[in-house]
């Protein structure tokens, strides 16, 4: 796992300035006292250009021998390349490059920026040259003396994020390095989407957007063959990766989507030699708990939980603001489960880790799906699941990755692989959710787990979000009346989360409460309170949010009512 950030300067910033704010950036970015500082050595690399006012930084971590990652630079070093993540198929340049510098021992890194160089253009060009038929899990940084670029995957599985002011620009892999360094208003580039860097500022373009396919696969035969190929295809990839690590974990619930994850890298993973360990968190009693732990013994998998009480998520919360770099309810809420469960697997020095996320938006899965159908008809409903899959990457993906980034751990996708998304996208939806009175919706998904020896009860398990499943939804409002924020104290100051920010995160928030039960799904306004008070605390706010939040929080504070 790699932690990446670099800084552009505008106007004339010495070296010591720019060196200042390097270290700054990592020191914030990797704090001494972070779980993973402990377990794990890291190695920082850094390349520092005061004549053109650049600077790039790269932080690995070394784990069980590995080396650890590098900066890498073209022959002529005129070109430099970082990047978190993964590249799959980066060595199969090598036909692209010329005989002279080809080599057959390069390294995927290696292969890319030689690449980059010979490419024709400026660094945008060749940036957006190289990354067509790109496959990989990664954000990366390319630099010259003029610009630097950075972009993510067309599915956004790595986070990275950009700031500027009228002095110098940035870019991390999260948003507090940038909040430290007095960068205000910090955005995510999204998924496929270049960043320019240059003396004028920032410029945002397209590089490889997700398409939509052509739907060509209308049986569930094929569709469930199709599938499976592509998912032990996906699987293989990423553990060939990992291929110096002797145990990797995955994070299950007990739900189709998981089961399936953990069945296929039992499968996978023990044929290789590797030791696999599931790991669940919940409260006590709640359904993902009791699914889990007997799914587990089916597949004879080890299976280590964590039982929450009222107490343990009091605990969490700040950490998972902190975590996350967020206070939006849903994704405090759907933080909670996975933080305690990948802090679980940290603690066992369990370094990689598989997640189960990306089939509900694939194939079907949210249970307001089968209304938007009744209600709107199929075509709405496939531009909603477009919608939702096209906005993974700012609504779960970050909010995972940067989870398992506090603790050291590297998180994988194989749900969210290109051949597996492409696979999914050709399937029609008439397969994936057939009537308004389908109530489990994702079927090629379900029937594929069936094929593969799970038991129904968890390929037929009807869809819980992970905040309900675990038993945590159900416990915030309690820990929020607790601390003073009840709806009489957000009546008697006149806030209203619409005055803090009108973007919504989560399909359930955005839309889907419209279709369902509005109470399961609204967000409670005094709860929405209590977490941005602690994010307002922790100083993990926007400047304008900050602004709002303080206001209410000023207002708050005079009523000496609330306990934080």
């Amino acid at each position: 796992m790699n932690w990446i950030g670099g800084i552009f300067s505008k106007v004339n910033i010495s070296q010591g300035e720019l060196r200042k704010k390097l270290a700054v950036m990592v020191e914030t970015a990797c704090p001494a006292n972070e779980p993973s500082a402990v377990a794990y050595h890291r190695c920082i690399s850094f390349i520092l250009d005061d004549t053109h006012g650049q600077a790039l930084v790269k932080v690995s971590l070394s784990v069980e021998g590995t080396p650890p990652e590098d900066i890498y630079t073209d022959y002529q070093k005129k070109l430099t390349l970082i990047y978190d993540g993964h590249l799959y198929n980066a060595k199969n340049t090598g036909p692209r490059l010329s005989r002279a510098r080809h080599r057959v021992n390069e390294t995927a890194a290696e292969s890319l920026v030689h690449l980059l160089a010979e490419l024709p253009g400026n660094l945008e060009q060749k940036v957006r040259r190289a990354l067509i038929g790109l496959d990989g899990d990664y954000a990366l940084a390319v630099s010259d003396t003029d610009q630097i670029v950075i972009s993510r995957n067309s599915l956004g599985t790595k986070p990275l994020y950009f700031a500027e002011n009228n002095e110098f620009s940035a870019f991390a892999s999260n948003k507090k390095p940038l909040w430290k360094i007095g960068l205000g208003e910090v955005r995510p580039l999204r998924a496929s989407m270049l960043a320019i860097f240059d003396s004028r500022g920032i410029r945002l373009k397209e590089a490889s957007p997700l398409a939509k396919k052509e739907i060509n696969i209308k049986s569930m035969a094929r569709a469930m063959d199709k599938y499976e190929q592509a998912l032990y295809s996906a699987m293989r990839k990423r553990l060939a990766e990992m291929n110096h690590v002797r145990k990797v974990g995955v994070l299950l619930s007990g739900g189709v989507d998981s089961c399936l994850i953990a069945n296929l890298v039992h499968d996978v993973a023990s044929g290789l030699g590797m030791e696999v360990i599931a790991y669940t968190a919940g409260l006590p009693d709640s359904s993902d708990v009791n699914f889990a732990r007997e799914f587990a013994r089916e597949l004879g998998i080890k299976h280590k939980m964590k039982i929450l009480n009222i107490d343990r998520v009091e605990e969490y919360i700040p950490k998972v603001i902190e975590a996350i770099e967020d206070s939006d309810f849903v994704q405090v809420e759907t933080g909670i489960g996975i933080y305690a469960a990948i802090d679980m697997a940290s603690q066992d020095r369990t370094r990689v880790i598989f997640s189960g996320q990306g089939p509900d938006e694939l194939w079907g899965g949210y249970n307001w799906y089968p209304k938007v159908l009744g209600k709107d008809g199929r075509q709405e409903l496939c531009r909603r699941m477009w919608d939702d899959f096209t906005r993974a990457d700012i609504e779960t993906l970050d909010r995972e990755n940067k989870i398992a980034m506090a603790h050291g751990v590297e998180l994988l996708f194989p749900y969210l692989d290109n051949e597996v998304v492409n696979v999914a996208m050709s399937v029609a939806s008439e397969l994936k959710v057939t009537s308004e009175e389908d109530h489990l919706g994702k079927h090629p998904h379900r029937q594929l787990a069936i094929k593969m020896g799970i038991s129904e009860k968890y390929a037929n398990r009807e869809k819980l979000a992970i905040q309900h499943g675990t038993g945590i939804h159900g416990v915030l409002d309690d820990i929020a009346k607790k601390n003073g924020f009840d709806p009489a104290l957000v009546k008697d100051i006149g806030y209203k989360s619409e005055g803090i920010t009108s973007e919504k995160m989560g399909s359930s928030a955005r839309y889907g409460y419209r279709y369902t039960g509005k109470k399961l799904w609204q967000v409670p306004q005094h709860v929405q309170l209590f977490l941005y008070a602690l994010a307002y605390r922790k100083g993990l706010l926007d400047k304008s949010v900050r602004d709002r939040v303080g206001y209410f929080m000023e207002k708050a504070r005079l009523s000496s009512r609330v306990l934080i």
